[in-house]
C-alpha cells in the first residue's frame, strides 16, 4: 500500500487510501472540491465516484487517479444531482462516460445543471461572497468563525467556477443496480429513492467491504433532509447497514464506519422526536428558529442545515396530524 507521502497531492482534496486501488478523496479547507470523491481501480479500468464542486479540484482529481492507475478514466458516477458532486464532470474526455441514474438525470437536466438552484445563484455569487466573507472576518465566535469558513470555500468555488463552468450532463443511465466486474475487482452501483434527494447511489466493493456513500451519509455534518424523506433515508442507511460495511466514505466528513450510520440515524430520529413532540404540544414553527443545536450535533459542520431540516420535518408532522401547512413556509 502506498504511504500518503507517496500519493498525488492537491490543494483541494487529500487522498485517503482504503485498499489497494481504492481511495478517498477528502475536501481540504479552503480548497474547491467542498465534499467527497472517490477513486477506485477495477483492475482493467477506472471508476470516479463524484467529481467535486469544481472544474478545477476535479482536474487535481483526474490527474490523480491517472497517476495511480496509469491509464485514462473509464467512468465517472454522479450520486445525486448536487452540483457540489457534478460540476466537474466537465473535466473528463469525451470518452469517459458519465453515470446516473434516470431520476438523477431528469433532476440535472430540469435544473439546468445547477444542482437545484435558479439563475440567480450564479448572478448572485459575487455578493454573496462578499457577505460572507465579511460575516466571516468580523465575528469573534469560533463555532461560527468555522461554520462561516465552509461558507467562505463554497462561495469561493461558486466564483472560481463561473467562468469556466459547462455544465456536462450524465450520457449513461440505469435504474436500481449496475455491477462492474473488473480483473482486480466488482463494484455494486446501488440507487436509494427518496432518502436525501429523489434518487441517490452508493457504490458498494464487496471483497472490501467498502461503501462510497455520496449525501446519503455525513460524518459530523448535518445532513440535508429537505428533498428526501426520513422513511427513505433510513431504508438507505439501514440497506447499506444490511452489507456489514468495514469503511464508509460519506459526501463530507471524514471516513467513518459502521458506527456513522447508526449515528446519522440517530440524528434524524432527534429531529424527527424534537418536530413531532412541537406539533403535538401545539407549538407554531417559528418557535424552531428559538431552538439550539443538540448537545451531540453542536460541533458538527453546516450547523445551518439543522434548522433548515426542523422545518421541513414540522411540516411533515403537521401533515401527519391532518392539520394546515403554509407552504410557502
Amino acid at each position: 500500500m502506498k504511504s500518503t507521502q507517496q500519493l498525488p497531492q492537491s490543494k483541494h482534496f487529500r487522498l485517503q487510501q482504503l485498499a489497494e486501488g481504492v481511495y478517498a478523496a477528502l475536501h481540504i479547507e479552503g480548497g474547491g472540491a467542498f465534499g467527497n470523491a472517490g477513486i477506485v481501480d477495477l483492475g482493467d479500468r477506472t471508476l470516479i465516484y463524484d467529481t467535486f464542486f469544481t472544474p478545477q479540484a476535479a482536474e487535481d482529481l483526474r490527474n490523480a487517479a491517472e497517476v495511480l492507475t496509469d491509464r485514462p478514466i473509464d467512468s465517472v458516477i454522479n450520486s445525486h444531482f448536487h452540483n457540489d458532486h457534478v460540476w466537474g464532470n466537465q473535466v473528463f474526455s469525451t470518452n469517459t462516460q458519465i453515470i446516473s441514474t434516470k431520476k438523477t438525470y431528469r433532476l440535472f437536466t430540469a435544473t439546468k445543471g445547477l444542482g437545484g438552484y435558479d439563475d440567480s445563484f450564479m448572478l448572485n455569487a459575487e455578493s454573496d461572497l462578499e457577505v460572507t466573507l465579511t460575516q466571516f472576518q468580523t465575528t469573534e465566535d469560533e463555532d461560527e468563525r468555522r461554520q462561516l469558513s465552509l461558507l467562505v470555500d463554497y462561495w469561493q468555488g461558486v466564483v472560481a467556477a463561473k467562468p469556466i463552468l459547462q455544465v456536462r450532463t450524465p450520457n449513461l443511465t440505469f435504474s436500481n443496480h449496475i455491477e462492474f466486474h473488473g480483473t482486480d475487482r466488482s463494484a455494486d452501483l446501488i440507487e436509494f429513492e427518496g432518502g436525501h434527494t429523489e434518487s441517490d447511489t452508493v457504490l458498494f466493493l464487496p471483497d472490501e467491504k467498502i461503501v462510497l456513500m455520496g449525501d446519503l451519509l455525513c460524518n459530523k455534518h448535518h445532513p440535508w433532509l429537505i428533498e428526501g424523506t426520513p422513511e427513505g433515508f433510513h431504508y438507505a442507511l439501514e440497506s447499506v447497514s444490511e452489507l456489514a460495511p468495514k469503511q464508509l466514505v460519506p459526501g463530507h466528513g471524514p471516513v467513518g464506519t459502521a458506527e456513522s450510520i447508526s449515528v446519522m440515524r440517530q440524528y434524524i430520529r432527534t429531529l424527527e422526536g424534537i418536530a413531532h413532540k412541537l406539533v403535538e404540544d401545539g407549538e407554531e414553527e417559528k418557535a424552531i428558529d428559538l431552538l439550539a443545536v443538540p448537545d451531540l450535533y453542536q460541533d458538527w459542520l453546516f450547523a445551518s442545515f439543522f434548522h433548515d431540516n426542523m422545518h421541513s420535518l414540522y411540516q411533515r408532522q403537521l401533515r401527519k396530524h391532518g392539520k394546515d401547512v403554509d407552504l410557502e413556509e
